[in-house]
């Protein structure tokens, strides 16, 4: 295979492009030159397994002081692994060296894909395996679909030194996916490196469900006034992408398409008065925490930290549809990656950029017998992550008037246990606890949370900020017949991590602001830009609990640290069998200071999911989202000269 790889060297180099800034993603060249630089050096040998290759992030002053032709340092973090032992590195792609390689100690690569997946036939060859199906009446094992995936926090002694896997068995008869035909009471764990089960657990047997899941041959039935819709744009569209750099309206961005947490957004400007003014210098997810509510058997060490665990070999990221997922006039995007044995993997239709018309107002106002206004649009940016199970549709939007709408629509196939139970009994004081609702007969939607760790770096008219906290306080209004009470605003800078650790609280009120100390605009107020939360969620679980260790950003809505960029994943950079020795929760221990200085903000978008029978056997797209908008950013309302309508014109 290595020889094979190396022979294609030529033609990857051929047909690669250069990177045309710092912040570019990693293209097939650099993906060649990272595995020939490693594997000359020693490193790569027959054996080795390409578990992660990152962009390594540049020096933020550097980019900043960037130039169009300029040439500029390219880095690769790498993460390699060779049976149990784990390494990293980083290569200087340019000069094609190796600057650093270290063994990971006390730390573990994420799990390669033919870990996961490579272990379903020595699964089902287990004698204990064949056993306990056939105790179910199980013996078509071409039918059983066998898997073991890791968990991230430690739970077991063998994972401070195996990489150990928590597997479980279901069936594939009569449908085309297993979702929803788990087989319970059946667990084992195994050493992903020697494929042998060392623990096995069986419990209940219980029947495997046999309720239709097939989605995919759902007829297609025409509605009743059900007539189509096109939005249509005879000139093309508004915006232009020129060497990475996009420019639609006043907006100036970058973005790049990374293997671990998805689309980058980059440089993100906003061009005020014909002066571009700096508003976000990176945004991204961090990472990703999704843990089941059910303590039974086989179910109880699910936990997953997504981001950190799943990515490695060709990413999260898959291919868009055109006409389901984006418009067919959008622009579409390439993404590559690198396999598990080092070689780049171009994939088409990774990201997508589009208009659209929220059919609505950018203002209005009715006055005088006239109604007056000017109609929006919006630019979206939009890709889709496959975790498992789950598709997540992940948007960034921007907007006219200068705000960015950060987004997640949840789709996709929730996890489900079969229980002997046909369906739901009538308990009338609904005094029962329960961790699932049924949603097909036999089959039960486990109860279950997502949150999603945003890592914002903030640079509102530069990169020097301080984080301030605008709370809502009644105020009592003495000796007046007319009033009693009021709220007023008092504003507090926050001086170090701890004052910037905050929750969403209705009694409580407040507004999260990035602010330039050093720049006010005409009225004396401080530029700034609003964190303005959605409906979101914190987790319910004892800080106590292993995974809620790992998990711990989900304790807050909104975390401030300074800007470090070793610091860029909310659970860890090795969140694999991890000790939860590293993350948001471990770094503000420190309370560091954060006033006037380049800072990072982290959002916890996150919602409790309890599953209905509507969400079967695929769920409805359900969307959650925040706001980054400005405050006292410009000197009124930007958009008030926007053309009066949204009609193309020369």
């Amino acid at each position: 295979m290595r020889n094979i790889l190396l022979s294609l060297i030529v033609v990857g180099q051929a047909l690669a492009q250069a990177p045309s800034h710092p912040l570019d993603g990693l293209t097939s060249a650099e993906y060649w030159t990272i595995y020939e630089t490693l594997q000359k050096a020693g490193h790569a040998t027959a054996e080795t397994l390409f578990a992660s290759v990152l962009l390594h992030a540049p020096l933020k002053s550097s980019v900043l002081s960037h130039k169009p032709g300029q040439t500029f340092t390219r880095e690769a973090d790498v993460v390699l692994l060779r049976g149990n032992q784990s390494y990293t590195a980083v290569v200087d792609i340019a000069a094609k060296k190796v600057s650093s390689f270290e063994e990971l100690k006390g730390a573990q690569a994420p799990f390669v894909s033919s870990e996961v997946r490579g272990n379903g036939e020595a699964i089902k060859k287990d004698p204990r395996i064949v056993a306990a199906l056939k105790k179910r009446g199980i013996t078509d094992m071409r039918t059983v679909q066998c898997g073991a995936i890791p968990v991230a926090y430690q739970s077991v002694p063998e994972q401070a030194t195996q990489r150990v896997g928590f597997g479980s068995c279901s069936l594939t008869n009569r449908t085309y996916h297993s979702w929803g035909r788990s087989i319970e009471g059946l667990t084992f764990q195994m050493d992903m490196v020697t494929k042998k089960i060392f623990k096995i657990e069986d419990t209940d047997v219980v029947p495997v469900p046999v309720a239709d899941n097939n989605y995919e041959e759902i007829p297609e039935t025409v509605r009743p006034h059900t007539t189509p819709i096109a939005t249509a744009q005879p000139m093309g569209p508004a915006f232009t992408i020129d060497k990475g750099e996009i420019e639609w309206q006043n907006w100036r961005f970058r973005f790049r398409l990374d293997p671990r947490v998805g689309t980058v957004v980059n440089l993100v400007r906003f061009v005020d008065k014909g002066r571009p003014r700096s508003i976000l210098y990176e945004g991204s997810v961090s990472e990703l925490f999704v843990p089941y509510m059910d303590p039974s058997n086989g179910w109880n060490n699910r936990a997953f930290i997504d981001a950190g665990q799943f990515f490695s070999s060709i990413g999260h990221l898959k291919p868009l549809r055109s006409g389901v997922d984006c418009p067919a006039s959008a622009a579409w995007f390439d993404g590559v990656t690198s396999t598990e044995d080092g070689a780049p993997k171009l994939s088409s239709n990774m990201a997508c950029l589009f208009e659209r018309n929220p059919e609505g107002p950018a203002w209005r106002h009715f006055e005088g017998g006239e109604t007056y206004g000017r109609p929006t649009r919006q630019l979206v940016l939009r890709s889709a992550a496959v975790i498992g199970n789950y598709d997540y549709i992940m948007d960034w939007r921007f907007d006219p008037d200068g705000t960015i709408e950060v987004a997640v629509g949840a789709t996709g196939v929730i996890e489900t246990k079969s229980v002997a139970q046909k369906m739901a009994a009538d308990h009338a004081d609904h005094s029962m606890p329960e961790t699932g609702q049924f949603v097909a007969e036999n089959t039960v939607g486990i109860n279950h949370d997502h949150f999603f760790s945003y890592r914002l770096d903030l640079d509102v008219d530069g990169p020097a900020n301080s984080f301030m906290i605008h709370r809502m306080v009644p105020k009592r209004i003495d000796n007046d017949p007319m009033r009693k009470s009021i709220w007023v605003t008092q504003g507090a800078i926050a001086a170090r991590e701890k004052d910037a650790i905050l929750d969403i609280q209705l009694e409580k009120p407040s507004m999260w602001m990035f602010m330039n100390p050093a720049v006010k605009g005409p009225l004396n107020y401080n530029t700034a830009y609003e964190v303005m939360p959605g409906a979101t969620a914190k987790s319910l679980m004892s800080p106590d609990d292993p995974t809620q260790k790992l998990g711990a950003f989900s304790e807050h809505q909104f975390w401030v640290t300074p800007y470090d960029t070793k610091q860029r994943y909310a659970a860890g950079t090795y969140p694999t069998s991890s000790t939860a020795s590293d993350g948001l929760a471990d770094w503000t221990k420190a309370n560091r200071p954060i006033e006037n200085t380049d800072i990072v903000g982290w959002y916890t978008l996150g919602f409790h999911h309890i599953t209905r029978s509507e969400d079967w056997p695929v769920m409805p797209t359900m969307w959650h989202s925040f706001q980054i908008r400005p405050f006292h950013f410009f000197q009124s309302n930007p958009v008030l000269e926007l053309p009066k309508s949204l009609a193309a014109r020369p």
